[in-house]
């Protein structure tokens, strides 16, 4: 592993690394293994987050990322706390105003865990900079800026997150790059079933008790365990299914294998998904959104070109648009039009659930 001054060339330290080893520390994180298991937990240890924007947002993500246990925690703001930050940001005190958020808030957030590091990058977001961290997160981020982080963090394989919020709305943006791979789909435990038969043909058919339903779905791949006569099952490599019925689903070629006799149990294999993602700039262009209520289907594009209008109206004027200002309403209005907004092709646009 490089020095950390190698690996943090502009950053101030504000705790000292504690060496870390495959141990985990399961006192501290008890309830998150229950949820996410050791190999997880492994994974996010060995993680390297940078958080950009300290206001509300960004500092609860700093502050829930910091309490899941990652390798370590950079920080970034140098805007300097205005008073109206002390409503939404809970690490801020009335002395802190005209201080630069991330300098103060650092200290702070480090006194959370002990195992987490936490720094301050106190220099610009240039590319070499933001390449070294396994995840970037940005919040309160111009658009025009975003896009080239985005862009950075692709060529070096950096997972990238840009999320905000608008009022009562938000929005969230990830790109984890062309092949990222997901060991866990759904999130949910595996399906196990207790077999009452298996047929001996070119495409074994196999049927679990009418008491409980298999929940499999085409593609799903299975094993098996404590199956009486067709010994060949239990334990074999996990295989795919094709769902017939609710209660039964068919196999490969079990000709060849001994004759079933009772019992046996079905166990559900998760496997692996690669899932590819689109680059910011061109998501920007391209969108697809997840569907939240298909009652209003049109209202994620109406809050995407909206978002974008408030990303242009602040890089014209370095600040969001006043409450109640009729001036400010028109002029967003006439940002959100088609032709005001860097979209090539309103065509390309399509919505995805």
């Amino acid at each position: 592993r490089p020095p950390r001054s190698t690996l943090f060339p502009y950053t101030t330290l504000f705790r000292s690394e504690v060496d870390k080893v495959d141990a985990i520390d399961e006192g501290l994180y008890s309830r998150q293994l229950y949820v996410l298991g050791h190999e997880a937990m492994r994974r996010m240890q060995q993680s390297t987050v940078l958080v950009v924007g300290l206001k509300g947002l960004g500092m609860e993500i700093a502050k829930n990322v910091v309490l899941g246990g990652v390798k370590s925690m950079t920080l970034h703001d140098p805007t300097p706390v205005q008073l109206s930050d002390l409503s939404a940001q809970f690490f801020l005190r009335e002395d802190d105003v005209g201080k630069p958020r991330a300098g103060v808030t650092a200290p702070r957030l480090a006194e959370l865990n002990q195992y987490v590091p936490v720094c301050n990058h106190e220099g610009a977001l240039d590319p070499a900079f933001v390449q070294q961290f396994g995840v970037v997160v940005l919040t309160n981020v111009p658009l025009g800026e975003a896009i080239a982080i985005n862009d950075a963090c692709r060529s070096s394989g950096t997972r990238f997150i840009m999320t905000d919020t608008f009022g009562l709305f938000g929005s969230i943006f990830c790109d984890f790059g062309d092949e990222f791979e997901v060991s866990d789909v759904n999130g949910e435990d595996p399906m196990t079933s207790l077999l009452s038969s298996v047929s001996a043909e070119e495409v074994g058919l196999v049927t679990v008790y009418d008491e409980g339903r298999h929940g499999l779905e085409d593609g799903d791949f299975v094993t098996f365990s404590e199956v009486g006569g067709m010994a060949e099952l239990n334990g074999c490599e996990a295989v795919p299914v094709k769902v017939l019925g609710p209660y039964s689903f068919s196999i490969g070629d079990t000709r060849g294998f001994g004759a079933y006799t009772n019992g046996g149990y079905m166990h559900q294999v998760k496997q692996k998904k690669l899932v590819p993602f689109k680059s910011l700039r061109q998501s920007l262009e391209e969108p697809e959104f997840l569907m939240s209520d298909f009652a209003k289907f049109d209202r994620p594009m109406q809050l995407h070109l909206g978002f974008q209008a408030l990303h242009a109206f602040r890089a014209a004027h370095g600040e969001l648009p006043a409450p109640s200002d009729a001036a400010h309403a028109a002029e967003l209005l006439t940002l959100a039009k088609p032709t005001a907004l860097p979209l090539k092709d309103r065509k390309s646009t399509r919505l995805n659930s």
